[in-house]
């Protein structure tokens, strides 16, 4: 990952007299200070480098934090000096232990949320800077930025408008060049910036889609305790369960049906289903074939149920040809999909599921259909597909569970589905 600054040097005169001798993030969090907490997501994360932008009252948090070897972090510090340099002064100060290019956080701001994808998003982006973004309403501030066709049009936070439906959520990734011509150790706003690039169209954007927490006022700081607490008691059971709701909350039912769409064309055509898979998502493959040969009446299979052909071609030939070489002995023709079940939908470059990547090439090189539940960005899968499921994350640290666990919520949505079912299901044939 990154290096990533947090801006932590602000006067916190919102929440005086509490911050009268203490800088706010050290600010006590259901018996944690909040930057710990901070630091320790973070670590979370896959950071490793964390710079602490910090003015008033600043030695205190040093004195709690350390060099961050207790948390397993590099952390060091920019200290504003005897005048406050604001967001943007203080980044500027900071460019030397930052290097080119850097996520920037705000200390008062808990932002729950992957970062990988927004690393990934900057580097796709090919623009000096990125701004995470979430659909607001003016819920929980006034809304700043104006949204439009997957990119920023503008953000003004000094002059917000009536069509900006969106606000800047708090995590940003910026190049140093986008400091030269602001002045040297002298006041001036983050937001100038990012109102700067947006209004010249190098300003990316990356939408989020969960609610940020704060505790730079009394009503955030109030909810971010009631948040942590709650979360604090809670058990891991009602923990994976809310984010299993959350998840049914953010699927894509439009892609499910246009999966469906695709499975009615390839039984009308008489094509055959291939069940593709690697670990749990090969024991989903192998109950996925029962039921859409069962229910749904479409000729499937599953090469990861051949046990016998599936060592022995691994012992002969490798595990990356495994698939491919069992579809090619298959005959696999235009009219034939290929379904994946998958957590990351395959990757070559870090050597994920090879088997999959070579067997996807394959049914495109033959015109085969492509479709797959996949977790997180969906890799291969999703870039080759003609309709594809991704199952949205939620929590970076329960992607495989959710992942192979909505595999099956969505193959059972689809085997009866009316476009599809053909045969009923045992016991609701002994209900009637």
């Amino acid at each position: 990952m990154l290096p990533i600054a947090i801006l932590a040097g602000g006067l916190a005169t919102r929440l005086r007299p509490l911050t009268q001798t203490l800088p706010k993030a050290l600010v006590d969090i259901a018996g944690t200070p909040f930057i710990v907490r901070q630091l320790d997501y973070l670590k979370r994360q896959g950071f490793e480098r964390i710079v602490l932008c910090v003015g008033y009252l600043g030695e205190q948090i040093r004195d709690v934090v350390g060099d961050g070897s207790a948390l397993g972090l590099d952390v060091r510090y920019s200290f504003d000096g005897a005048v406050l340099l604001g967001t943007g002064g203080a980044l500027k100060r900071a460019l030397p232990l930052l290097g080119d290019e850097f996520f920037v956080a705000y200390g008062d701001s808990w932002m729950p949320v992957d970062y990988a994808p927004i690393e990934r998003a900057f580097a796709a982006a090919g623009r000096p800077a990125l701004m995470t973004v979430l659909e607001n309403g003016d819920r929980w501030d006034k809304s700043n930025v104006e949204f439009r066709d997957g990119g920023i049009v503008e953000y003004n936070k000094r002059q917000p408008q009536a069509r900006m439906r969106h606000i800047d959520y708090g995590i940003g990734v910026l190049s140093a060049a986008v400091f030269n011509d602001w002045p040297d150790d002298r006041p001036f706003d983050l937001a100038d910036i990012y109102h700067t690039l947006s209004i010249g169209g190098e300003l990316a954007g990356y939408v989020v889609d969960r609610r940020f927490y704060e505790i730079g006022s009394p009503l955030g700081l109030n909810e971010t305790i009631a948040f942590f607490t709650g979360a604090g008691s809670m058990s891991y059971s009602q923990q994976h369960l809310n984010e299993a709701a959350d998840i049914i909350g953010k699927m894509d039912a439009g892609a499910i049906e246009k999966v469906a769409d695709l499975l009615a064309t390839v039984k009308g055509d008489g094509g055959r289903l291939f069940f593709l898979g690697v670990g749990g998502s090969a024991g989903n493959c192998s109950h996925a074939v029962n039921d859409f040969r069962k229910i749904v009446g479409i000729e499937s299979y599953a090469p990861t149920d051949n046990v016998s052909e599936l060592t022995a071609r691994t012992n002969d030939e490798g595990w990356a040809s495994v698939f491919v070489e069992w579809l090619k002995t298959s005959r696999l023709q235009s009219r034939d999909a290929i379904f994946v079940f998958s957590v990351g939908g395959g990757n070559l470059e870090k050597n994920v599921s090879p088997n999959l990547v070579l067997a996807l090439q394959h049914a495109q090189s033959v015109g085969a259909k492509i479709t797959g539940v996949v977790g997180r960005d969906g890799g291969f899968t999703a870039k080759l597909a003609d309709a594809c499921v991704i199952v949205p994350t939620v929590n970076s640290e329960t992607i495989t569970p959710h992942s192979e666990a909505f595999q099956a919520v969505v193959w059972h949505l689809l085997v009866s589905h009316p476009k599809l079912k053909a045969n009923q299901t045992k016991w609701e044939s002994v209900a009637k």
